[in-house]
């Protein structure tokens, strides 16, 4: 994406009222590493005139301070904008530990991503994090502490009890646990755990996910019920409510943010909605009858 593609697009979105109201309360630059585009911060500039909640999403595989990449996302944090991490335990150590002992001074606030495989896998990443946090100002991130204790506990006696369990027990196990929390002085952590899919050579995704084999993966899709709560936004300018696009093709069309004129654009919010209600229940009747 260019400055340019990103101004049009901000300018676009202030004239659709639904995508202007998203916008003022997130807005997040992921997908392709963005930090590699050397025009991201100009690019964060001009989505910050959008909203004060600007994030982006990065893998943190950074192999030095002296990275232009790494002083792209110091720019970023400079300018109140907020970095995001997936973490991938083969570069932790060696990229992605010292440099996010940076970020968590140099903002006020972190998510991390889990995508994890099994459930010993994803007990081994709260552990990385775990021992992340107990090097750090212990008093300040006591919460965090305490939180990612609760999940390794539950997480654990879940795996003890059944290591092969189907998804629902794995969330009847996690409870009513919340996966973010506030620390003294402000700094709010939030963890998420993603269940890892197997996706073939044309970017078709299984329909079950590799810790739970045995149960369909349901997507919770906002849209269907009328309210749409999150807009995916590809570099083309074509549109989807869901933040799974890489792998989930939407069949409906939310319209293109940059060819589309607004009042098209609305046309098609309807349309779509239409149609994935349609589909939301065929798809229940389908699963009731297998």
């Amino acid at each position: 994406m260019t400055p340019d593609t990103a101004g049009l697009m901000a300018e676009k979105i202030r004239s659709v009222e639904p995508l202007k109201d998203l916008a003022k309360k997130e807005i997040n630059l992921t997908g392709g590493e963005a930090s590699q585009n050397p025009h991201i911060v100009e690019i964060y500039k001009i989505f910050r005139t959008l909203s004060d909640n600007v994030r982006l999403h990065t893998n943190l595989d950074i192999n030095s301070e002296k990275s232009k990449r790494w002083e792209r996302l110091v720019e970023i944090t400079r300018l109140r904008g907020r970095i995001d991490i997936t973490l991938y335990p083969t570069v932790w150590e060696s990229r992605q530990q010292p440099l996010l002992g940076k970020i968590i001074k140099l903002q006020n606030g972190l998510i991390v991503n889990l995508i994890y495989e099994s459930l010993e896998d994803l007990l081994k990443q709260i552990n990385i994090l775990v021992d992340f946090f107990n090097e750090q100002a212990q008093q300040k991130f006591t919460p965090v502490l305490e939180l990612l204790g609760e999940f390794h506990d539950r997480l654990k006696k879940t795996i003890e009890k059944n290591p092969q369990c189907r998804e629902d027990d794995f969330l009847d196990g996690m409870g009513d646990l919340e996966n973010y929390v506030s620390c003294p002085g402000g700094f709010v952590f939030a963890v998420n755990a993603i269940p890892s899919f197997h996706v073939n050579p044309e970017g078709i995704r299984d329909m079950t996910s590799l810790p739970f084999p045995k149960d369909i993966y349901k997507v919770e899709c906002t849209a269907i019920r009328g309210v749409i709560e999150i807009m995916t936004i590809l570099q083309t300018g074509e549109m989807t409510p869901c933040c799974d696009v890489g792998n989930l093709g939407c069949k409906p069309k939310f319209g293109n943010l940059l060819a589309d004129s607004p009042e098209v654009i609305l046309q098609k919010f309807g349309e779509s909605q239409k149609l994935m209600t349609s589909g939301a229940l065929k798809n229940l009747k389908n699963m009731k009858n297998d």
